[in-house]
């Protein structure tokens, strides 16, 4: 592990990973919202106070730096939930967007710390009509998608290049049958945005266009191959492979309870991930990964692939793989554990 007992008590004792992203292979950036005891959930319940209203903490860690220098953070209070991304163009920096109500914006690294100016309104030419809920490094800049089919590109600090005008909204900005979960794409000229009911979408560089999908099951995540293909996938883990117009079901879904949170290109495959495990999708077929040793099995929730590193963080801990490997970063239960038995002398 990439952390010491000490580090881990002081940065991230008492929060747990809630989004991940790798800044270069140096830099890997963690969100994290703190843990809520049974008695505090209760509580919180009783007041009829949201849960995701939680203290949140952004923590990066610089892997290339000396021990006990290598961790930081930066607290929030009073922010909803947050979704995390990487730029590298204008400059490589953590982005990170509250995803509902107010897209208020945090951004961290070169030289720069602190919130921007948040995401315009669609009717005052910005891209947000409904919350974030995803982002991804498109060509060095971030993207960001969400509900009422909102897209938007950082272009610099507090600049964002809205796409949201050129799609249409239905009706209701919250109808969960339209509205994007995730985007992901080939270059800014090659991009594709999935959620709702088999709501696809594509741009070419010019234009958005809808596109024909063989499902209405809710789309949930998306990636853009290495291969050439787009692989999307939606309620309990349907999933299809192709690209523009034509359309090929690799897994039928029913196996997976929840949703693939994310899914990546890394090496030669297409990875996958949400709270219950780690799938991969080779050569058209999406399968369970059973070799992954328990520390880095724990920490399966999130991924994030950037500069020849897929990182993966989840409740269980964080990991990375590079050149073939994995690395564990920190895992919660032996930290853990290791705090009691100092508390009790052991």
């Amino acid at each position: 592990m990439l952390i010491t007992t000490e580090e881990y008590s002081r940065v991230l004792r008492g929060y747990f990973f809630s989004d991940c992203v790798v800044r270069n292979r140096n830099m890997f950036t963690f969100v994290m919202d703190r843990w809520l005891s049974d008695e505090e959930a209760e509580q919180w319940e009783e007041e009829e106070r949201d849960i995701d209203f939680r203290e949140k903490r952004v923590v990066p860690f610089m892997r290339h730096k000396e021990p006990g220098k290598q961790w930081s953070w930066t607290d929030f209070k009073g922010w909803d939930r947050i979704v995390g991304g990487a730029a590298r163009v204008p400059k490589d920096q953590f982005v990170g967007i509250q995803s509902f109500g107010e897209l208020m914006v945090f951004v961290t690294g070169s030289g720069d710390v602190g919130e921007e100016p948040s995401i315009p309104n669609w009717r005052k030419g910005g891209p947000d009509r409904g919350c974030a809920d995803k982002i991804k490094t498109i060509d060095g800049y971030a993207w960001y998608c969400g509900s009422g089919r909102s897209v938007g590109q950082r272009l610099g600090k507090g600049h964002w290049l809205a796409h949201t005008q050129a799609l249409p909204s239905s009706e209701d900005p919250g109808d969960s049958g339209t509205g994007f979960r995730d985007i992901d794409g080939f270059g800014a000229e090659d991009v594709y945005a999935v959620g709702g009911k088999g709501d696809v979408w594509h741009f070419d560089g010019k234009g958005w266009q809808q596109i024909p999908f063989p499902s209405n099951t809710y789309l949930f995540s998306v990636c853009c191959g290495g291969d050439g293909q787009v692989y999307i996938s939606g309620y309990e883990g349907l999933t299809f492979v192709g690209r523009g117009n034509r359309w090929r079901k690799i897994h039928d879904g029913g196996s997976i309870a929840l949703p693939l949170h994310d899914m990546v290109w890394f090496e030669d495959r297409v990875w996958c991930t949400n709270e219950n495990g780690v799938w991969t999708i080779r050569d058209g077929a999406l399968g369970y990964v059973t070799d992954l040793p328990t520390e880095i099995a724990v920490c399966a929730g999130h991924l994030y692939v950037n500069d020849g590193v897929m990182l993966m963080a989840g409740t269980g801990g964080a990991a990375f793989r590079e050149n073939g490997e994995w690395h564990s970063i920190v895992l919660r239960g032996r930290m853990e554990r290791a705090l009691r038995e100092q508390a009790s002398g052991g």
